[in-house]
């Protein structure tokens, strides 16, 4: 049975001095072990509905909402957000804003030390973290003389030293060239097999459309759909219209259907696409 670790109920909120709605009525829940992908376009609310997540919006960085926030099974409205960090971690778009330490060593121990963790255990959290993110080697460098994927894989391993059950990524490989991006993908999807549960906000289709296996599309604040992976990016219509694009194995695919009118399944990934066009050409290769 699916075990719930966020629930989101009728949540809105807008930021103070805004009369601007962000987030409208939003209902929705994130099951342990979910990979879930969350797209929109530009100003959809995607961050801020992170930054909810987590507890920063409305009750660190204030604004005014309505609904609630469950985490765990404790509503953040009662806890005021606080727990929140047992539970969740959050990586930021920007990794090199987040550090602080000389070292990366320092930086993945840091959280554990103002929140009062043993040395034994911290070194042995810095240990665990360190091997999972591929920084093992790299304990006395600087956080700033990293490569972009470097510096981003460090800022989830200093999350994850804090041992969450979910880890959120706003946008964690929007700054990253290819090599980078690559990089923490891997990473979390090694992360995801391991059991945790992933909240991804990017806006690469295809890596999202491989990786992820739910997918939420907001669109000016609204929740216009949240389905499984494969549900979501077939639906062409309803993606264009909320100002999101199909992967482009999809939209080739579903260019194809009229002409192949008997072809069943659509794919969104590259592996199934090879399987899908190699079965187009075998039916090709019979009419000749």
């Amino acid at each position: 049975m699916a075990n719930p670790i966020i629930e989101v109920k009728n949540y809105s909120y807008k930021y103070d001095g805004s009369d601007v709605i962000v987030l409208k009525d939003l209902s929705f829940t994130i099951n342990e072990g979910d990979f879930v992908g969350i797209v929109g376009c530009n100003k959809a609310g995607k961050s801020t509905l992170c930054k909810s997540l987590v507890g920063i919006l409305p009750f660190v960085a204030g604004g005014s909402w309505s609904g609630e926030i469950i985490v765990d099974g404790k509503s953040l409205n009662e806890t005021r957000g606080s727990g929140v960090t047992d539970v969740i971690g959050i990586v930021f778009q920007d990794a090199e804003s987040q550090f602080t330490q000389q070292t990366v060593e320092d930086e993945i121990a840091f959280a554990m030390c103002n929140f009062g963790y043993s040395r034994e255990l911290m070194i042995e959290r810095v240990k665990f973290a360190a091997e999972a993110c591929g920084l093992s080697s790299m304990y006395d460098r600087s956080p700033y003389h990293l490569s972009g994927g470097q510096q981003q894989r460090l800022a989830v391993a200093s999350i994850l030293a804090l041992q969450p059950r979910v880890i959120i990524l706003d946008e964690s490989t929007s700054q990253l060239d290819p090599i980078g991006r690559d990089e923490v993908f891997r990473l979390v999807r090694e992360l995801h097999r391991q059991g945790k549960t992933i909240i991804m906000v990017d806006h690469n289709i295809e890596m999202l459309a491989e990786y992820a296996d739910k997918i939420l599309v907001l669109h000016e604040g609204e929740l216009v759909a949240y389905d499984e992976s494969h549900k979501v990016f077939t639906n062409k219509e309803l993606l264009n219209r909320h100002s999101v694009r199909v992967p482009q194995v999809t939209d080739a695919a579903l260019g194809l259907k009229e002409t192949y009118t008997g072809n069943s399944g659509t794919p969104i990934t590259l592996k199934e696409a090879e399987e899908y066009f190699a079965g187009l050409k075998g039916r090709g290769d019979q009419h000749e």
